[in-house]
């Protein structure tokens, strides 16, 4: 990250700064001394906040999104009762309904209930290890025996795979189930992110606590990739973290099924395994729960303009916690502002796709539908929306209270987590105005943003819309994963802004669920936010939201 967010800062100085940027006025933190005294508020013209729903009314649909399972695999019980309610609520609010349905083979698993690590050591001892996860999609022992085999340690990362593989013979190999320490910080591809220098407050508060669980969301994919055929199993080790931090983390990301079952655990595990590496029997279980054709399906909802120029918006609906997949509240609270307009130019349209946790087993034609999910396959089966579309917002990880390791303890800090924006960068320049005219009226208890350049970071469904090439990030990321489905070579440059929220628990699939880090009051400033950025995009011409024509101040606040 940049120069303004360093890790371990003390309490005091946070609170400090969070004064400090508490009591900053508007105007002059984001440069607009000699506007209207509306752009200080954020109050942009045609705006009404009134009908912006309520916080209660927020809540009440984030705990029914807690009702449907805690959890949502891709195309399981819970994911399906979400879409079918989501379906409902839009067709409630005068939208037309259309569908993309996939089949795959769906997972699901308890850590609690499904997954155990048991040591004998040679000598006799026996010992139980704390699971602390599962990797996703990898291969189930239900209905058949563990996985056992020698211990054998491999060292550090996958980078170590290789090394690893060229000095152990295949037959030891073969009878073994290998341990990899995977630590998080330090990962180039979070270093490597770039934000503009305005932010929402600014300054923004630094970061606290340990690195981010997402810091590397795709461990233990090479290991995975190298190691499924040639040993009984993997156990992959968190090694400089809070446990608590990265309990219940499901990931790696988005990986097709793989064929030996991976189990995630910590540090003095770890040290243990280490140590009895070549000296015991390890015994691993994962009775994961597939069902073959599985269904599950992306709903686009159509609310009618004056016009057939188009507002889309997007997000996900399937996934490992309510934060994760918000979105589509976000998305509902949007359509419902704007079903209360008595005039609205353009149409909307509301993308809530599948397939954003099942990305390589929906396009893996043997496991599912041999074609993409997500957003690139409503970019794929609609391209007259996407033709017709003249600016786009995509909305993910909403309402997040921010949580870290803080002093060796996982707790609550009392601020929001973090909020990543990233704007279409061929027009990066307006729509960052118009997104910090937006936030000047929210509060700094609510909101935390920072602007993200350029493609320096995991874009999330928005990459689809925004993006005039794929970045090769995302290319590396997908390779091996799809199949025959192939990512596009470009993308359709939509003018546009996405939220990725990055709380600490972004991929945390606790059984209990994420509800209570949740805070309705979050969501209803991003809410409020975004709705004015579409009051803005349902009003200006497709020149000025191309950059061709200018923006007034005048565009934005009125008279």
């Amino acid at each position: 990250m940049d120069s303004r967010n360093k890790d371990g800062v003390g309490e005091t100085s946070r609170r400090s700064l969070l004064a400090a940027a508490a009591g900053l006025p508007f105007a002059g933190m984001f440069g607009l001394t000699g506007l209207p005294a509306r752009a200080a508020t954020g109050m942009i013209a045609g705006h009404d906040p009134k009908l912006v729903p309520a916080p209660a009314v927020l809540d009440g649909w984030l705990k029914t999104l807690h009702t449907f399972g805690p959890v949502r695999h891709t195309g399981t019980a819970p994911a399906r009762a979400f879409e079918e309610w989501l379906a409902k609520e839009f067709a409630r609010l005068g939208c037309t309904i259309e569908r993309d349905q996939f089949k795959l083979t769906s997972w699901e698993a308890t850590v609690e209930q499904d997954c155990a690590i048991t040591v004998q050591e040679d000598g006799g001892a026996t010992r139980k290890l704390e699971v602390l996860a599962y990797y996703p999609y990898s291969g189930s022992t239900r209905g058949k025996a563990p996985a056992k085999g020698r211990v054998l340690y491999a060292g550090t990362g996958d980078a170590a795979v290789k090394d690893f593989l060229a000095k152990t013979p295949a037959a030891q190999l073969a009878e073994s189930i290998v341990v990899i320490d995977m630590p998080i910080k330090d990962d180039g591809a979070q270093q490597g992110t770039k934000i503009y220098d305005e932010s929402f407050p600014r300054p923004l508060p630094p970061l606290v606590g340990e690195p981010h669980p997402a810091n590397r969301m795709m461990n233990g994919m090479v290991a995975m990739a190298s190691l499924e055929k040639k040993c009984k199993g993997l156990i992959l080790c968190y090694t400089d973290v809070n446990r608590d931090a990265v309990r219940y983390n499901y990931l790696p990301f988005t990986d097709k099924h793989r064929q030996i079952p991976a189990l995630w655990t910590g540090k003095p595990e770890s040290d243990y395994l280490r140590s009895v590496s070549g000296k015991a029997v390890v015994t691993v279980r994962l009775d994961a729960k597939l069902t073959p054709n599985a269904r599950a399906d992306t709903i686009l909802a159509t609310m009618k303009g004056e016009t057939d120029e188009v507002v889309l918006m997007t997000t996900q609906t399937d996934g490992p916690n309510e934060c994760n997949e918000n979105g589509a509240i976000g998305l509902l609270a949007c359509a419902t502002y704007l079903s209360k307009l008595k005039n609205r130019k353009r149409t909307f349209v509301f993308s809530l796709p599948t397939g954003h946790y099942a990305f390589g087993p929906v396009a893996d034609p043997v496991t599912g539908s041999g074609r993409l999910a997500g957003t690139f396959a409503v970019v794929a089966k609609w391209p007259d929306v996407i033709k017709r579309s003249v600016a786009q917002i995509s909305l993910e990880q909403m309402a997040a209270s921010e949580w870290a390791a803080v002093n060796g303890k996982w707790q609550a800090t009392g601020r929001p987590a973090q909020q990543h924006w990233l704007p279409t960068p061929s027009v990066a320049g307006l729509i960052n105005r118009m997104f910090l005219a937006a936030a000047a009226g929210e509060s700094p208890k609510y909101i935390r943003a920072d602007i993200i350049k350029d493609d320096s970071f995991a874009g999330g469904e928005g990459s689809a819309l925004r993006m005039d090439k794929i970045p090769e990030r995302l290319r590396q990321m997908s390779k091996g994963l799809l199949g025959d489905a192939k990512l596009p070579e470009s993308g359709p440059n939509i003018p546009g802004i996405g939220l990725m929220g990055w709380p600490h628990y972004f991929f945390r699939a606790d059984p209990k669920g994420v509800i209570d880090k949740l805070d309705p009051n979050i969501l209803h400033a991003q809410v409020s936010l975004v709705t004015k950025l579409l009051v803005l995009m349902g009003r200006l011409t497709p020149a000025q939201l191309k950059g061709k024509s200018p923006i007034t101040d005048k565009d934005l606040f009125g008279a």
